[in-house]
């Protein structure tokens, strides 16, 4: 081959790589990855996520950080990624508060759940179950609504925090049912389980993680899950659907994505790799040790159908439901 020739080749080569790169560069990731948990350190989303960041990270070889940023349920972190660069660096753990506090904001969100956000990947749901003291004369969700229905408005509920799943649960069923129950607002589940313990409150939903041990020790009654499907640590207590009240179902689902216009190729990437940390032994025992269950919304595209749905659905429950708004 003459110099001429060799020369040409080169050139051709090089401007190949430099036309023809894909939408994706090779070198994705270059540098680390930050989730944004809108939530406090420590707390359910804080530790599920990772759970499953620290996976990811050793499967890349690159950081995948995760930074709580709490506030406003959920808004401020949701906020700051929706104007963060759409290039595949800054992601968000997105829950059911990322679609239900819009509605409960009162027109203050400077943020669309669906239409500032693409989806990546939906990593679990944490099934949350209702629970009774076990001195309440009821066994099954529909004699408890009937128990209740003979005491309009003289039975209270632990309320954990508006807009979270486990208040949204109780407010669904309440509108399904036509029960009267009174709320009673607490720092989360654990602080108000004394009280369902004892009697003062009638009616809790709460992790499975907070029940389970009550639930084993006989001194709380669970009488439904809001769960897809039934969860292993409570093979006979029925999901909502199953035991009468489809409508009242709130499942508390955790997924992973990015600001809108964050290129195709890039969440592809992203699901793909973080759909093999789910796949893990280790890492699908740890998440059932702490509550979680393993998502069947595996795609971006579904991840992206659901939020849609899901925002639709809670515009529309939310003008149902009273709330006040913040």
């Amino acid at each position: 081959m003459t110099n001429r020739r060799m020369l040409g080749t080169l050139l051709m080569a090089s401007l190949a790589m430099v036309f023809g790169t894909p939408a994706l560069p090779q070198a994705y990731p270059a540098r680390a990855v930050t989730i944004v948990v809108p939530f406090p350190a420590g707390g359910s989303p804080d530790v599920l996520t990772r759970i499953i960041a620290e996976k990811v990270s050793a499967n890349w070889g690159v950081p995948v950080v995760v930074e709580a940023r709490p506030g406003a349920g959920g808004s401020i972190g949701a906020a700051h990624v929706a104007r963060s660069p759409a290039d595949g660096y800054t992601l968000l753990l997105a829950t059911l508060s990322h679609v239900t506090n819009p509605g409960l904001t009162a027109g203050k969100s400077t943020w669309h759940p669906a239409d500032d956000f693409s989806g990546i990947v939906e990593l679990v749901n944490a099934p949350v179950v209702a629970l009774v003291p076990a001195s309440l004369p009821v066994r099954t969700l529909k004699e408890f609504v009937e128990y209740a229905k003979q005491r309009p408005g003289q039975l209270n509920y632990l309320m954990p925090g508006v807009g979270t799943s486990m208040h949204l649960n109780t407010e669904m069923l309440r509108l399904s049912s036509g029960i009267e129950l009174q709320p009673i607002a607490y720092k989360g589940v654990p602080p108000g389980m004394p009280d369902l313990l004892t009697g003062r409150l009638a009616f809790a939903m709460s992790p499975m993680s907070v029940a389970r041990g009550h639930v084993a020790s006989g001194s709380l009654r669970a009488l439904a899950v809001a769960s897809p499907t039934r969860v292993k640590d409570l093979p006979d207590v029925p999901t909502f659907a199953e035991a009468g009240f489809p409508d009242a179902q709130v499942v508390s689902w955790y997924a992973l994505v990015a600001p809108s216009k964050t290129p195709a190729a890039v969440r592809q990437r992203l699901n793909e790799e973080f759909t093999k940390a789910l796949a893990d032994p280790g890492v699908r025992d740890r998440l059932a040790q702490a509550g979680a269950m393993i998502s069947d919304r595996s795609t971006p595209e579904q991840v992206d159908t659901m939020l849609k749905q899901q925002t639709v659905r809670w515009e529309q429950a939310l003008k149902k439901i009273k709330i006040d708004k913040e």
